[in-house]
């Protein structure tokens, strides 16, 4: 047994207790700008990056597929390593870029003081954004205010302080708009429950709270030797083109999603209103077609899109005992009921023969998984990953498991359940 198995096994037989945390002491410095699906817990992480990048006698750099709000980004950069990140989500590409500009020093101070001065004596009416459901989502005080804020923000001069406004923007209207904050779907609150009046208290609040964070962050780099280098890409990782550095040992970090978005976590749904609110011109552009409806996101997520899913359930089995029998190899073809699995399975494989392709020779990769409940049966995730990743190469180092205090799954749906644990795999690629 290696070192780092004997480390990991040691932590999944005492696990600190941070790794159960809840509530805010859980997402300390910036983890907590902006409240995410579906987020890692950092402590845990961390804990796995120090064991990984202490068995390697290289330099490290960390890579991030699904990198969604920068759990992963701000564990590497607290210590001193590059980083690339991949997400199809623009809001989560965009959250990722103000944490990044925050470790580059950006005066957030300045930039929060010009938007509250400025919005303040903005005194127009006017609702500046328009899009289908706008009127159903937001009352008109809300809006009113929340085009103030828009303005504001928008006539700063500097791009990294504008993004980490936006951010802080999407936080208050995750809170403010006429969407349950229950739920990551869209579903309308209580007739009555307007929110209007919050928006200018809660932006403000927002803005003191990640100050704080903002200082509490600084004082965890203030003995780095040098900044570390970041790349976030928004992109699909089944074809997203990716740069290896031969003189770093990569560290794949992440926590994939469970299933295809629309039955497991619709990050997409979740985004949507937030985008329809920022500048179209602070987000990447090569995706905003993806902000077109609530669902496009979604839909072009992995497993988003049922086309040929007879031909793709074909061609991933095969590579997993477990999922062959999932989906019924033995002959009960019972892909109608899997279909989204199937789907979501061949799409994933996809992605992470892509990655295997842009950081090839050794490296670890480290997947965090949860088992969701699909055509009324679990999906064995865990183990479907574990071997995907032997059939590809790599040797299964350690599984460390963790119970789940709490996880939200989407309301309303027939093919979600409560996944009450998750699994954290370790495998290297000698």
């Amino acid at each position: 047994m290696s070192m780092l198995s004997r480390r990991l096994e040691a932590m999944q037989d005492d696990q600190p207790s941070s790794w159960s945390e809840t509530g805010a002491n859980s997402r300390p410095n910036l983890h907590g700008m902006l409240r995410y699906p579906a987020m890692m817990v950092p402590s845990m992480q961390g804990d796995i990056i120090d064991a990984v990048v202490q068995s390697v006698d290289q330099q490290c750099a960390i890579v991030d597929p699904f990198v969604g709000s920068g759990t992963i980004l701000t564990e590497a950069l607290i210590r001193g390593l590059d980083f690339t990140g991949i997400d199809i989500n623009p809001l989560a590409v965009l959250v990722c870029q103000a944490k990044a500009a925050i470790d580059d020093g950006v005066d957030v101070e300045a930039a929060a003081r010009h938007v509250v001065e400025t919005y303040r004596l903005d005194v127009a009416e006017t609702v500046d954004v328009s899009f289908p459901g706008l009127e159903k989502w937001f009352d008109r005080p809300a809006a009113v205010a929340l085009s103030r804020l828009r303005r504001s923000i928008a006539s700063l001069h500097d791009l990294h302080g504008r993004k980490v406004m936006w951010t802080l923007l999407a936080e208050t209207i995750r809170v403010c708009s006429n969407s349950r904050t229950s739920t990551y779907k869209l579903h309308k609150r209580a007739d009555g429950d307007r929110t209007g009046s919050a928006v200018i208290p809660t932006f403000e609040d927002n803005v003191r709270r990640t100050l704080k964070r903002i200082a509490e962050y600084r004082s965890l780099i203030v003995d780095r030797t040098a900044p570390p280098g970041v790349q976030v890409f928004c992109g699909d990782v089944r074809n997203v083109v990716l740069e290896s550095d031969p003189g770093k040992h990569r560290l794949l970090i992440t926590s994939p999603p469970y299933g295809d978005n629309r039955t497991t976590i619709p990050y997409g749904q979740f985004s949507y209103l937030a985008l329809r609110w920022i500048d179209a011109r602070d987000l990447p552009q090569v995706t905003s077609g993806l902000i077109t409806t609530s669902h496009t996101t979604d839909t072009a997520s992995l497993g988003g899109s049922l086309k040929d899913v007879a031909r793709k359930a074909a061609m991933v089995r095969g590579v997993s005992p477990t999922l062959d029998e999932f989906l019924g190899s033995d002959g009960s073809d019972r892909l109608e009921g899997t279909k989204k699995v199937a789907a979501f399975m061949f799409d994933f494989l996809d992605g992470l023969r892509n990655l295997r392709g842009a950081f090839p020779g050794k490296a670890h990769w480290v997947l965090t998984t949860g088992n969701r409940t699909a055509n009324g049966q679990q999906v064995p995730f865990d183990d479907i990953c574990r071997e995907m990743l032997s059939h590809m190469g790599a040797r299964p180092v350690a599984a460390v498991k963790r119970k789940l205090p709490r996880k939200r799954m989407p309301s309303m749906n027939s093919m979600g359940a409560m996944i009450t644990a998750e699994t954290t795999l370790v495998a290297e690629f000698a």
